[in-house]
């Protein structure tokens, strides 16, 4: 089944929504199954991008501008070769969700427990929302 995630983090304001097409293969019935698939997913395309350096050093004109209006122009190499570890990730991610460090929205509808049951249609759209903590003091 595919399905559309999209990311917003609070007080980006030039970044545009966009929506990033996955597919689950098996079928979940809670937000942990499908939050848990996501990550496996990330995890694994992470790993298997490649670290050597790219045959060209350049971008086209076309390249620089879509990657200007997602915030960030780079060559897309990957810096680190460490192998990152799928249960450590899943176990991040459990946590941040518990400890409300982001929201999840089901098209419109905000979820907030990991055993919300979901019931999934083809092209359903997932926002994840990373809230950040307010510098400060209470006086």
């Amino acid at each position: 089944m595919r399905l559309f995630y999209q990311q917003k983090v609070i007080g980006k304001k030039s970044r545009k929504l966009q929506k990033i097409p996955f597919s689950i293969e098996e079928p979940v019935t809670t937000l942990q199954e499908l939050l848990v698939q996501l990550v496996t997913q990330q995890v694994q395309q992470y790993n298997d991008k490649k670290v050597d350096t790219p045959l060209h050093l350049y971008l086209t004109d076309q390249q620089i501008e879509d990657a200007a209006q997602h915030g960030k122009v780079h060559f897309g190499e990957k810096k680190n070769d460490t192998l990152q570890s799928v249960d450590q990730a899943i176990s991040t991610m459990l946590q941040a969700f518990q400890d409300e460090l982001f929201l999840v929205l089901h098209n419109e509808d905000s979820l907030d427990s990991l055993t919300t049951p979901l019931t999934l249609q083809e092209d359903d759209v997932f926002t994840f929302i990373k809230l950040t903590m307010l510098a400060g003091r209470i006086w």
